[in-house]
C-alpha cells in the first residue's frame, strides 16, 4: 500500500511540474506510452530517458542508484 501512495505522490508532483494531468500521466505509465510526456522535455534529455526506459537492466540499475533514490525522495517531499 505504501508503494501505491508513493507512486500517487510522485505522479502528483510530476503533474504539477509538467502541467500534465495526473490521469494522463497514469495512463502513459500503465500503457508504457511515454512519448507525450517526453515531448515536454528537452530533445536530448528525452532521448536519454527513452534509451534508459527501453533497456530494463539499465533502468533497474538507474533506479537503484543513490542519485535516483535522492531525486525520488526529493520529489516525494
Amino acid at each position: 500500500m505504501a508503494d501505491n501512495e508513493q507512486i500517487a505522490k510522485l505522479i502528483k508532483k510530476l503533474s504539477e511540474r509538467t502541467g500534465t494531468s495526473e490521469s494522463e500521466i497514469q495512463n502513459a505509465v500503465q500503457n508504457s506510452n511515454y512519448k507525450k510526456l517526453l515531448s515536454k522535455m528537452d530533445a536530448s534529455q528525452a532521448q536519454k530517458v527513452e534509451a534508459l526506459l527501453s533497456d530494463e537492466q539499465a533502468a533497474q540499475q538507474f533506479l537503484n542508484s543513490p542519485q535516483a533514490k535522492a531525486i525520488i525522495k526529493r520529489l516525494m517531499g
